[in-house]
């Protein structure tokens, strides 16, 4: 077995830094079972610099990320900034958690280091944990959705409303 390292240039402003395996012909970050073996050698880690996309509305949820170093800005559908990420914070649990698409974008406000924590690994950590504990992320994730779809729309809301009123001058 023979392992290689392997830095590519994903976009202009991503840089993915791997080891690949050469039983693993393609490396695939987003397949779950690669990623587990390269993930057991300790060196997965992904880097985006600022401005560059994490991931967007609607994009299959392979992956939650632990932001190592840097902050990320998250976004509504319509780029309602919702909040912001920062060192030793987790962000896009809700959609590998629940099977479900992701609800919002992910973009680097800054230059950033995130670690990926697979679908398989999350699923795991949250059969394993107590039911109460379960039964509570279960509900903080299912209302952070509703609470993301209010402030969206409220912002259209608002946009409309003052869209108006500038009409008036």
């Amino acid at each position: 077995l023979k392992i290689h390292p392997v830095i590519s240039l994903v976009n202009s402003s991503v840089i993915r830094v791997v080891f690949r395996i050469d039983i693993l012909k393609t490396l695939k970050i987003l397949k779950e079972k690669k990623f587990m073996e390269v993930k057991k050698l300790g060196i997965d880690q992904l880097k985006f610099s600022k401005g560059s996309k994490i991931y967007s509305k609607g994009e299959k949820a392979h992956f939650a990320y632990y932001v190592h170093s840097g902050k990320v800005n998250i976004y509504s559908p319509g780029g309602l900034l919702l909040g912001q990420i920062g060192e030793g914070e987790i962000f896009g649990e809700r959609g590998p958690s629940l099977d479900e698409s992701r609800s919002v974008s992910a973009e680097a406000s800054t230059n950033c280091i995130l670690y990926p924590i697979n679908e398989k690994t999350i699923k795991k950590k949250i059969k394993d944990a107590d039911p109460v504990v379960r039964a509570i992320m279960r509900s903080l994730l299912i209302r952070l959705n509703d609470i993301n779809m209010k402030s969206e729309d409220f912002w259209r809301s608002l946009n409309v409303m003052t869209s108006l009123s500038d009409d008036k001058d």
